[in-house]
């Protein structure tokens, strides 16, 4: 099973006026829709989780290559972690910290 935690600085999104907020989170889920399940939590992030009856490593893999080439969510983004078990549930999930290994490899993420 595979899932993706992805959380906005949505405060600085609304005070920089730059981008619609609505239409970043629409985009995001719109890359989920067709294989995963989405999840609000507390903290205002989201997990979209895979369907099990559905392509979701397609999903999952095809939304982080589009999210990492996107501006808006480099300058924006401010939790982003990647959960796998290696489809055994017998297995407790490895959490990659997509936005620390941007950060060191792709220039959009820079600080």
């Amino acid at each position: 099973m595979m899932k993706m935690l992805i959380k906005l600085d949505e405060e600085r999104v609304l005070r920089d006026g730059k981008y619609d907020l609505a239409d970043m989170w629409r985009e995001i889920d719109e890359l989920f829709e067709n294989g995963c399940v989405k999840e609000e939590q507390s903290d205002g992030s989201v997990l979209y989780s895979g369907k099990v009856d559905k392509d979701y490593f397609t999903c999952i893999s095809v939304a982080y290559i589009r999210l990492s080439n996107r501006e808006w969510f480099a300058r924006y983004c401010s939790k982003w972690i990647w959960y796998d078990n290696d489809d055994d549930e017998g297995l407790p999930f490895q959490d990659i910290n997509l936005l620390e290994k941007e950060r060191k490899r792709n220039p959009l993420f820079a600080i």
